[in-house]
């Protein structure tokens, strides 16, 4: 009888936990940058670029310049490194099958044969929407690409703050430099 109820509680454990969770990050960085030189940063650009919801733009700004701040960055003219950021969504269609049920448990409506039943697959079919925050890094002395960060996460029809500050917190976590060291006297 415990087997019956464990697998069953057990599964929807885990299908709430992989709900719960944050973005998905992926980072690339060049591997000869010293990123513990930072210390000042720039924007790449100071206007939302065409097409892209100026609101949403003053949002994400917004939130890392706070993220930044909190790691002990200060906004300069021109900075040791310059930050742009793209924000993209589109439509897809998720697939889950979570197969047969089992041998021991009735395929609904079919009723019983001999004690087994026909397996049952249940198929789960959703339309979702993905949200991407891509955040780059620019070494401002070399002009080149240093650093580039991905957070992607199934968004509703509306995003919150919440939602970005919590993907610009999860990609600038994997962002190799630390606080930077103080100035010198």
């Amino acid at each position: 009888m415990f087997r019956k109820v464990a697998a069953p509680v057990t599964f929807t454990l885990l299908l709430l936990a992989g709900c719960a969770s944050g973005p998905d990050v992926k980072v690339d960085a060049d591997p000869s940058t010293n990123f513990a030189n930072y210390r000042t940063y720039s924007w790449a650009y100071s206007a939302a670029p065409r097409g892209m919801n100026p609101l949403a733009y003053e949002r994400v700004r917004q939130s890392i310049d706070a993220n930044l701040a909190s790691r002990g960055f200060t906004q300069a003219d021109p900075g040791d490194f310059a930050v742009g950021f793209t924000l993209g969504k589109r439509d897809k269609v998720e697939v889950t099958d979570f197969g047969p049920y089992g041998a021991f448990y009735p395929g609904y409506g079919r009723g019983f044969r001999g004690g087994w039943a026909a397996p049952y697959n249940n198929v789960d079919v959703q339309n979702v929407t993905e949200g991407t925050l891509a955040i780059d890094i620019y070494d401002t002395g070399t002009k080149r690409p240093v650093w580039h960060g991905v957070a992607t996460q199934n968004i509703g029809s509306s995003v919150t703050e919440a939602q970005i500050d919590t993907a610009v917190n999860s990609v600038l976590a994997k962002l190799p430099a630390g606080t930077p060291p103080t100035p010198p006297n």
